[in-house]
């Protein structure tokens, strides 16, 4: 299927975030690479702030349904009991590595959203409205239900778990390949990572592993 005008200014102005930096491309080079009319940012986005802000969302489409809420709501039984609680947790965390370490993922969206989170932008104050809030107040009301009267420092440090694991593994991809010679995008491996970090999760609401992380 042919890509839209819209499409082709996303891919193209995404993969050039990617390498060089929300404040080091100009609108110009992004149509240039797209192959189409400077005027089409004006007119699809109406800012090169607002094209950045939907290259992110692209690149974090997949993630934000696999958050905890969505896998909650896809069972909604699972919440009933301790042992589906700790079912849900362990999806989302599997599904989170899965979508951001996949091997046929683009390399630039993983390499726009650590970049981001490295060396901010100047639109990172929209990111984090736009995006970033959204998705963490979702993580807390989760984490909400399963212990209620929990404070939102408690369920931060919570999710961050998770967080701080994927950033890691994005940033350090290439020292991986070059120090362990291990690849991040090789599913064996980030499955590995996706069973600690669940463990770590679950074990933290004091809820039961389940049995193929029992022994992690």
């Amino acid at each position: 299927m042919a890509q839209t005008t819209r499409e082709q200014l996303i891919l193209a102005g995404g993969e050039l975030f990617a390498e060089h930096g929300y404040d080091g491309v100009s609108t110009r080079a992004i149509a240039e690479k797209a192959g189409v009319n400077l005027g089409s940012i004006h007119y699809h986005f109406g800012s090169k702030e607002n094209l950045y802000i939907e290259a992110f969302r692209h690149a974090m489409a997949e993630k934000r349904c696999n958050g905890f809420l969505e896998v909650l709501e896809e069972n909604p039984i699972l919440a009933e009991h301790p042992a589906g609680q700790a079912e849900i947790i362990r999806t989302a965390v599997f599904r989170n590595f899965h979508e951001f370490f996949k091997p046929d993922k683009p390399r630039w969206e993983r390499r726009l959203l650590i970049r981001e989170i490295v060396n901010p932008s100047s639109a990172m104050p929209l990111l984090v409205e736009r995006l970033f809030i959204p998705d963490m107040e979702k993580t807390r009301e989760f984490y909400r239900k399963i212990k209620p009267g929990a404070d939102d420092k408690e369920a931060n440090t919570w999710m961050d778990m998770l967080h701080a694991q994927i950033v890691f593994y994005g940033a350090t991809e290439q020292i991986f390949e070059l120090a362990r010679g291990e690849k991040i995008t090789d599913v064996a491996f980030y499955r590995e990572a996706a069973k600690t970090v669940s463990r770590a999760m679950i074990l933290q609401l004091d809820l039961p592993l389940p049995e193929d992380l029992k022994h992690c």
